[in-house]
């Protein structure tokens, strides 16, 4: 006998490698090694974020966005200033606290709740960009977990769930929102899954196990409202109460999870509420602040490409203006998958599994109404409609379409394993109109640039999935092709960043680091006329007066830099910027740009007489005033930067 030199793997073997939970496993595996690299899809990597956009450090592949102001001037760069801080303490003594909207640990109990926050304080410890990576990922690797088992438990198809994953994942709207309906539905589906696990470990006399179970489950959900409350009042629903009609359906488990829901759903209030209690003067700033202050909102009319243009999105990363709006505005999820769910339907549902048929009338409920409230004016009725009346309807169309998607997978497996061709050629063609028109619409009305072929195009390939997905919707051509499809529409959205770049490595970087510690050591705040250098000063954890306003005005610090309160109206504001502008005028004039920015123009000798805590200010130009004293100059977003203290 002649031996390969390889050694056969055993049956046995074969056997025990199969068992393994790989879908688990690899996820994990995954995440842990994205993680491990410092990968993200931030847009940090912008050139006013470089000192030099020439030479910039570290590795970027792809191309920063502009337009995802709102992550990398924001979100990002405030949890890096976590990790160079080891505090989630906001030091700027113009604004109330502000650390739950970032969903950053405020005290005992959201340092428990919020857990990848609180790993944040680690930076000090260990690598920043670890830290960040993992925290960006981490909506995603819940999604990734939890959803097949969502749809396993529903619908007995772990497999659909991964269609839905890269629906939700691949829609431009998560792309140009820098994956945060990811986070949201990563959070609840990860809830909702825990919940039933909790139910079955309740029905089967483990008791032990359905309280940790439970436990876990109200952790999670009590994150989603978190996030961005108008999306998550419209996703989060879906998805539990979706979980919790299919355990009631089951007659003889009912009993134990009708027990394990409302102790679940007990227990989440309450987190909730320590939440909020333990953020009250956050909470309070943000009510009485006069804008965004307690907006109510009522159902309205969207027009027909905000609600079913998502397959024509692809042309977005070659334009550089959206008439009437921008790129994060115009897009939305895949809701002509709401289209083809109504005509399964019609067409006739078997339930696969217990639970099965009362999942998709709950899930089929909450889209048509959210539908509704994105097509149709309610006029003074929407207003009086508790938490409903928190959610614009321009809001809900935009994310309108992950329900539609979820709906969609829900009634996929209840279809027939063979189709009929008529049924097919008729699902195909009027997806396909639907998707024409929006195409059309969207060509006329907001995106001049879209050709009338790719038009036809994006048509003609919802045809052919719908045609595969209907036809026989048990083989995987359909799903793949929808998938692979879905990915081409956002491969080049957001850029792979490995690491921080300039933010932490850059030279410049290196010395605010050091400028933080000082300042914040002594107790002082910095300034600037730049919100690329306020960007700068946060991820380094340097103390300022500008930068983001994100709860609300600490109201008796403003008032010291506005005696008499007499620009109120321009600075009690919440989710706002904090701008300066420097000059010699001994008369500060205070105004709003846009409604996020509050602007202070003015001598710095003057603020520093009325806010005694800033010592160092960094300008644009050159300034000759008798209280300043020049100490350094760099170069920042291309442009010099000139550092002066400040004696008032």
């Amino acid at each position: 006998m002649v031996s390969s030199g390889r050694r056969a793997v055993s049956p046995d073997r074969r056997a025990q490698l199969a068992s393994l939970p790989w879908h688990v496993i690899v996820p994990v595996v995954a995440f842990v090694l994205v993680s491990l690299s410092g990968m993200s899809q931030s847009s940090i990597g912008t050139p006013e974020l470089r000192e030099d956009a020439a030479n910039p450090v570290g590795v970027m592949l792809g191309e920063a966005r502009a337009i995802r102001s709102d992550e990398y001037l924001t979100s990002t760069p405030l949890g890096i200033g976590v990790t160079a801080t080891g505090s989630a303490e906001d030091v700027n003594p113009l604004t109330a606290p502000q650390e739950m909207l970032s969903v950053l640990p405020s005290g005992p109990i959201t340092t428990v709740l919020f857990l990848d926050g609180t790993a944040l304080k680690l930076g000090p410890l260990l690598p920043d960009q670890v830290l960040m990576s993992a925290r960006g990922w981490l909506g995603t690797l819940l999604l990734v977990l939890a959803a097949p088992a969502w749809f396993r438990v529903l619908t007995g198809s772990r497999w659909i769930g991964y269609f839905a994953v890269a629906l939700i994942a691949f829609s431009p709207h998560n792309a140009w929102w820098s994956n945060t309906s990811v986070g949201i539905l990563g959070f609840a589906f990860a809830g909702a899954v825990s919940l039933q696990r909790a139910a079955l470990a309740a029905h089967e006399g483990r008791y032990l196990r359905a309280v940790i179970w439970g436990m876990a489950s109200a952790v999670l959900l009590v994150r989603t409202p978190l996030l961005y409350p108008p999306w998550a009042l419209v996703l989060v629903p879906a998805v539990v109460l979706g979980m919790a009609a299919g355990l009631l359906a089951r007659a003889g488990a009912r009993r134990s999870a009708l027990v394990t829901i409302g102790s679940v759903g007990v227990l989440t209030v309450l987190l909730l509420g320590a939440v909020l209690w333990e953020n009250w003067e956050a909470l309070e700033a943000a009510r009485g602040t006069v804008y965004p202050g307690a907006r109510l909102a009522t159902g309205a009319a969207h027009s027909m490409q905000t609600l079913f243009g998502a397959t024509n999105l692809d042309i977005l990363t070659e334009v550089d203006a959206v008439v009437g709006g921008n790129q994060s505005e115009i897009s939305s999820g895949f809701t002509i998958g709401l289209v083809l769910a109504v005509l399964l339907l019609a067409r006739g549902f078997l339930a696969r599994v217990v639970g099965h048929r009362w999942a998709v009338v709950t899930v089929l409920s909450i889209t048509g109404f959210w539908m509704i409230w994105s097509t149709v004016d309610f006029g003074a009725l929407g207003y009086r409609i508790p938490l409903v009346n928190m959610v614009p309807a321009g809001r809900a169309a935009q994310v309108v379409g992950h329900l539609a998607v979820i709906l969609l997978c829900l009634v996929l497996p209840g279809t027939a394993k063979r189709g009929s061709v008529a049924f097919s050629v008729l699902a195909a063609g009027v997806t396909a109109i639907v998707t024409g028109y929006a195409g059309s619409l969207l060509r006329v009305q907001n995106v001049p640039e879209l050709s009338v072929r790719t038009i036809w195009i994006a048509a003609l390939a919802v045809a052919v999935v719908v045609f595969l997905l209907t036809y026989r919707p048990r083989a995987p051509w359909g799903y793949v092709l929808g998938g692979v499809l879905a990915f081409s529409l956002v491969w080049n959205v957001n850029p792979l960043l490995f690491g921080l770049a300039d933010l932490r490595e850059s030279s410049v970087a290196k010395d605010m680091l050091e400028s933080g510690r000082r300042a914040r050591a002594d107790g002082v705040v910095w300034a600037s006329d730049a919100y690329s250098v306020d960007t700068l000063m946060i991820a380094t954890g340097v103390p300022a007066l500008t930068g983001r306003q994100m709860a609300g005005p600490d109201v008796e610090e403003w008032e010291k830099l506005d005696p008499g309160r007499a620009h109120e109206d321009v600075w009690n504001r919440g989710g706002s910027f904090i701008w300066f502008t420097w000059n010699e005028d001994d008369r500060l004039v205070f105004d709003n740009p846009s409604p996020d920015a509050i602007r202070i123009t003015g001598s710095p000798c003057v603020v520093a007489e009325r806010l005694t805590e800033l010592t160092t200010i960094v300008a644009t130009r050159e300034l000759d005033l008798d209280c300043l004293t020049e100490v350094d100059t760099f170069t920042w977003g291309g442009q010099p930067r000139w550092t002066y203290t400040v004696r008032p």
